[in-house]
């Protein structure tokens, strides 16, 4: 009898817990399940998402690829077009940055400073990669000082970057010093980009030494200029 009052305390024991820990426990499982569940489903939409803009991607570069450099082409056409749709849909994916920094590439080579300017400028607005931030700006900077305002351009490259953009970077301000007239300027900036050149980047030595050597003579012929005495015939 005992016993089977023991076994009978137990049950309504158990009752009793349930009553009280049994709703909680199974709005935990559903939240759980509901999580888990919805987790997959989020992962398996990115994927869908991610598929969708690489087969958008491929569809833009086939079509710059076949477009043949030619200023006014249906390839062109298309791939602008393909480009305009991966920003819009999918404009926080590093697809829509790098066909944005293509067609502003392609933009530039054309002439076209205003239409490069404005991709250049949605890359910076939209992406969240630094690196293609990093690249957008420094590529800004070029085209805003080919536009007539060097000083902006100036703006856009102040300020620390990594060691991998660092030397880019001071190539670009000894270009756009170079294209105000500051001589001395830009040879500073162009023998600075030779110092923060890493290994990689070697390739690019003989460029900066000539943009900086070409500078040094027209600093050297200018003093020279400035120093020769007046001829008396020219007086």
């Amino acid at each position: 009898m005992s016993e089977h009052l023991t076994e009978q305390e137990q049950i309504e024991t158990l009752k009793r817990w349930w009553a009280e820990n049994g709703k909680g426990i199974m709005t935990g499982v559903v939240l759980a399940l509901a999580g888990y569940f919805g987790y997959q489903w989020w992962q398996g939409d990115q994927r869908t998402k991610a598929e969708a803009a690489s087969d958008l991607y491929q569809t833009f570069v086939e079509a710059v690829s076949a477009n043949n450099n030619q200023p006014d082409n249906k390839q062109l056409t298309t791939a602008r077009n393909v480009a305009e749709q991966l920003k819009d849909d999918f404009g926080k994916r590093i697809y829509a940055s790098q066909a944005a920094l293509r067609l502003a590439a392609i933009s530039a080579e054309s002439n076209d400073l205003e239409a490069a300017q404005q991709q250049l400028q949605w890359v910076l607005d939209n992406t969240s990669e630094t690196s293609l931030e990093l690249l957008a700006k420094r590529r800004l900077a070029a085209v805003v000082a080919a536009r007539g305002e060097p000083d902006e351009g100036l703006k856009l490259l102040e300020g620390t970057v990594p060691p991998a953009f660092a030397a880019l970077y001071s190539e670009t301000r000894g270009d756009i010093l170079k294209q105000k007239g500051d001589t001395a300027g830009a040879r500073a900036a162009y023998e600075q980009a030779l110092t923060e050149l890493l290994p990689e980047q070697a390739g690019n030595t003989q460029l900066l030494r000539l943009k900086a050597e070409s500078l040094a003579v027209t600093e050297s012929s200018d003093a020279q200029n400035q120093t020769e005495p007046v001829s008396e015939g020219d007086e």
